[in-house]
């Protein structure tokens, strides 16, 4: 990340103050991106945007920390739900006008564009 303060007179750059980190634009990243996550976006298509049983998905996404660019976007799950167990940290986000997913595994601290 870049550090985008100063501690005040020490000219050390101030860990809490940090620019969001930026989307992973290596194409070497997207072919690493979980095979599963690129499947999943294959099937929402197929489903125009509706959730797979037993996946929870279809929800608005936010982007409050500006890590996206600008648009409207929905976040799914790219692991089904397991009753009893808390859902993990991969998700599929993708901008509704354009299409343009992305796959996050660290929940939505980076992306990965998948298209």
């Amino acid at each position: 990340m870049i550090c985008a303060g100063l501690n005040a007179g020490t000219g050390l750059a101030d860990p809490l103050i940090q620019s969001p980190p930026a989307v992973t634009q290596d194409q070497d990243a997207v072919s690493m991106a979980p095979l599963k996550a690129q499947d999943l976006l294959k099937r929402l298509q197929e489903r125009d945007g509706a959730p797979l049983p037993g996946y929870i998905g279809g929800r608005e996404f936010q982007n409050r920390e500006r890590r996206l660019p600008r648009g409207r976007y929905r976040e799914y799950d790219v692991n089904p739900k397991i009753r009893g167990r808390s859902r993990d940290a991969e998700r599929l986000v993708i901008e509704q006008r354009t299409g343009k997913a992305y796959y996050t595994g660290d929940h939505y601290r980076t992306f990965t564009p998948l298209n």
